[in-house]
């Protein structure tokens, strides 16, 4: 078997390269071989890897999208140029992850894969195949998408044109329709029953959709011996509550967090990692908080360790595997009712409406502790990456 990977862009060890690396020895232990295709870029390439585009073809799609609105219709000679590695490389398979990021010409791949009788697995890690351009549809509100979209509303500045001379997001819409649409062997998966229901509502509703939860690194992510409250002075006493974003920004509830920052009693202390720059600046002085823009990973599993309680207050998410991790080092989760959300959260955790920061203070201040850490270990224990690409290599041998 022989497998072809396309995404924007990954890093080896992070979730997307940990399938690939993995796919790849499994399939060259048995005569087949992978290989992993990503949209061009000034740096961070693998050296295996087949690079999508270059800096003018990507440079004019951006470009066409800031102004118009408008994607998957350009990179036309870039697209051309990949697809002749591909007839190369002869794969049985595409598995498709996030491909529409300006850099590959849809009619063209689609009308390749059916010419060439190339089976497709497609990952929606959000739901940009079915919109216009909108990866998280209920974040606006919006659904226009389950018939036709035609007008973004005026708040959807989440992935949208930056320059707004004209938005033509319902002939987007269409073109993926006419595109995607049309694939001939199509399967599809989903990180979360939350996806697989857009799915059923969308133009692809009649397709094959499977899910598969993304899994986490189970002998990264497990408790550790912690001295993080003795490195920054945390009092024992005190409930040290965990916030981590890539970063904390306004879709993952930054408000929501600043302003429980502010209103949290003084046994409490909150760690955000992720934070903004100008956030770690603004709270560098306060007692009950600290703001860190980024750390390893090994210092990241110490903050999992030692933390009370994960705070999650993310507005839109698919599958949200950073929960998992902190569950996975015994840390408890509450977060918002947001997409895909309550997937990735323990029976002994709490989930309290979108949006909702009073329920979520209420919650923070009102966690019962009482087994919890054990409990959400042993939730965490069954979304092991292991498992997750045992599930896609079995989902390979069935098509």
């Amino acid at each position: 078997m022989r497998i072809l990977y396309i995404h924007s862009s990954y890093k080896p060890n992070d979730l997307i390269g940990s399938w690939f690396r993995a796919t790849r020895e499994h399939l060259r232990k048995n005569g087949g071989d992978a290989w992993f295709a990503i949209k061009f870029r000034h740096e961070g390439q693998q050296p295996d890897d087949i690079v999508i585009g270059d800096s003018v073809s990507c440079g004019i799609h951006v470009r066409m999208f800031d102004y118009f609105g408008l994607q998957d219709m350009w990179s036309v000679k870039a697209t051309k140029r990949f697809l002749r590695k591909v007839d190369e490389l002869q794969p049985d398979i595409i598995h498709c992850h996030i491909v529409n990021d300006y850099f590959l010409n849809m009619r063209l791949f689609v009308d390749y894969v059916n010419e060439h009788h190339i089976k497709v697995v497609w990952t929606f890690h959000d739901a940009r195949v079915l919109t216009g351009q909108c990866p998280y549809p209920m974040y606006v509100p919006c659904n226009q998408w389950v018939a036709n979209c035609k007008k973004c509303p005026q708040g959807n500045s989440f992935l949208a044109p930056s320059k707004r001379w004209t938005n033509m997001v319902g002939m987007v819409h269409s073109y993926r329709k006419q595109t995607i649409g049309r694939i001939n062997n199509l399967t599809i998966v989903t990180p979360s029953e939350w996806m697989r229901g857009l799915v059923l509502q969308s133009y692809l509703k009649n397709r094959r959709c499977e899910v598969i939860h993304n899994g986490i690194n189970l002998e990264v992510f497990h408790p550790v011996c912690s001295t993080i409250r003795e490195q920054y002075g945390i009092a024992a006493d005190q409930k040290l509550l965990l916030a981590v974003g890539n970063p904390l920004w306004t879709l993952k509830g930054r408000d929501y967090l600043l302003r429980l920052i502010d209103e949290l009693p003084e046994q409490y202390f909150m760690v955000l990692i992720g934070a903004l720059e100008r956030d770690v600046q603004n709270l560098r002085n306060r007692d009950n908080v600290l703001a860190l823009t980024r750390i390893n990973r090994d210092q990241l599993v110490e903050f999992y360790s030692a933390a009370d309680l994960f705070v999650d207050p993310t507005l839109a998410d698919n599958f949200p595997t950073v929960n998992l991790e902190a569950q996975a080092c015994g840390c408890p989760v509450v977060a918002f009712d947001s997409d895909g959300t309550p997937e990735t959260v323990a029976p002994c955790g709490v989930v309290v409406p979108r949006a909702d920061y009073e329920a979520l203070k209420r919650a923070v201040l009102g966690f019962r502790y009482d087994q919890a850490k054990t409990r959400a270990l042993s939730f965490a224990l069954e979304y092991s990456e292991d498992k997750c690409i045992k599930e896609y290599l079995k989902l390979y041998e069935t098509i």
